[in-house]
């Protein structure tokens, strides 16, 4: 553990990030992260973690002083982090795929509704006659 401090100092100096960079990047508060470098406290698994990944780096590099490997594999960190976002998008293009379905089945629906329906002129339910008795005094050949 007594590795961390500089393996921390070397991870951030080849990655060009000063303290504030990985104590906005990671959620950790900067004075947090002054006293990990310092040496003056121990970080939490859960910052470890933080940090390793801010910073593209295993955590057991972090807290060693072997030669473990420094870098993540991408795959690895790349197909945890997508699967479930992939799962979501497939998700929810078929809930796109869904709601398409059901507007144009209501446009369909609407399109309906709105075509006349035989008379284009509504009959006066009051004298319901009184359109043909109209039609008809025109029409109708002269008395002789």
């Amino acid at each position: 553990m007594s590795d961390f401090p500089e393996n921390l100092r070397q991870a951030m100096h080849e990655k060009r990030q000063k303290p504030a960079d990985v104590a906005k990047g990671t959620g950790i508060s900067p004075s947090v992260l002054s006293r990990y470098l310092s040496g003056r406290n121990k970080p939490s698994s859960d910052n470890i973690l933080a940090i390793s990944q801010y910073l593209n780096v295993t955590p057991e590099w972090l807290l060693s002083s072997s030669d473990a490997p420094k870098t993540i594999k991408k795959n690895q960190v790349i197909s945890t982090a997508t699967e479930p976002l992939l799962k979501q998008i497939e998700l929810q293009d078929k809930l796109i795929k869904n709601l398409e379905k059901e507007v144009d089945r209501l446009e369909a629906r609407v399109k309906r509704l709105e075509e006349p329906k035989g008379r284009e002129k509504p009959i006066n339910p009051a004298k319901p006659n009184k359109q043909k008795v109209g039609f008809l005094k025109k029409h109708k050949p002269p008395r002789k």
